[in-house]
């Protein structure tokens, strides 16, 4: 290494640490000023209240979530039974060892066209992180809308219950005509609840059952809540309504949580987009300038823990905007 590309590495490794250390302290002052936010906004929500001072709605889930809690702590699922619980929230029809298959046959394609096309391994090595962390933003945001969906579905699927068995149909008369009338995903686990119990299987294993294999903490309180009014007997159609309006409020709560962190996302997302969109006009406007990020080991480096910082500062980001009630 001559003395010219010597220097050059120096100023670069400055530069990129002037940069690391001015970027650190704006997460800092980011953080203090989260937190700061976050304090005023549990207030608004009354989230940190006393209990006596909570409301009805908050003060039932939160009993029952605790129920649902130390009954499902029980049982520790394996690594391959959470990835089938999230295929299923997900709305994958393929298996998971399919889905996983796949993405890791598109990340080694893709390493692969790009090595052989000219790149070095760590260029390939960050469009096959990339597309991975492609996959995994869009499932999250297929298993947010599904949830959404599920929440809608499941507050209407309790009002026909609640109605059919005021009109005289037993629970199971209830449960298949809410898989009727009602689309998946809810009419497909009412439909199976339906199917299971008219094959013997006793109706509180069966709803139990529907609920461990899901991560939907709605459907693990319905299934907790038929489970004990079974159990100690009482007017079904009337849980049916009470558990609707817990539902609503929480859904009200949430809509009002994702209005107070909007201002959260929409920062992470600027920040985020800032240095992608500078890189590709760099690369348009200026190629020779950036060349030294493809033809040099350090700039390679650099390259590659500049996608690991973004990438981590997109997560961290995401983790601070999310409020736990």
């Amino acid at each position: 290494m001559s003395r010219e590309e010597l220097i050059n590495t120096i100023v670069m490794i400055t530069v990129f640490g002037l940069v690391f250390s001015t970027w650190c302290i704006c997460v800092l002052l980011w953080l203090g000023q989260y937190l700061s936010r976050l304090k005023r906004v549990q207030k608004r929500l009354g989230i940190v209240k006393k209990e006596a001072d909570e409301s009805r709605t908050l003060r039932l889930w939160r009993e029952m979530q605790k129920d649902v809690e130390s009954e499902t702590a029980i049982k520790k699922p394996t690594f391959w039974d959470r990835m089938e619980r999230l295929r299923h929230d997900a709305g994958w029809n393929t298996p998971i060892q399919g889905v996983i298959l796949g993405v890791a046959g598109a990340a080694s394609v893709a390493f692969a066209m790009t090595y052989y096309s000219g790149g070095s391994i760590q260029l390939g090595l960050g469009v096959s992180a990339a597309i991975v962390l492609v996959f995994v933003m869009y499932t999250q945001k297929r298993l947010s809308k599904r949830a959404a969906l599920f929440e809608r579905q499941l507050v209407d699927a309790l009002g026909i219950a609640a109605r059919a068995l005021r009109a005289g149909h037993p629970l199971a008369g209830a449960f298949q005509l809410v898989a009727e009338e009602t689309a998946d995903p809810v009419g497909t686990i009412f439909s199976q609840i339906s199917q299971e119990q008219s094959m013997g299987l006793d109706m509180k294993d069966s709803i139990r059952k529907v609920a461990d294999n899901t991560q939907n903490a709605e459907l693990k309180l319905f299934a907790t809540a038929v489970a004990i009014q079974l159990g100690s007997g009482g007017n079904l159609a009337e849980l049916m309504d009470s558990l609707a309006s817990v539902i609503r409020e929480r859904m009200r709560l949430n809509r009002r949580a994702r209005v107070l962190t909007a201002q959260a996302q929409l920062s992470k997302r600027i920040l985020i987009a800032l240095p992608i969109l500078l890189f590709v006009m760099l690369n348009i406007v200026s190629p020779e300038y950036v060349q030294v990020f493809y033809y040099t080991p350090a700039g390679r480096y650099m390259l590659v823990v500049t996608v690991a910082m973004v990438s981590f500062g997109s997560w961290a980001m995401s983790r601070l905007s999310v409020l736990r009630y």
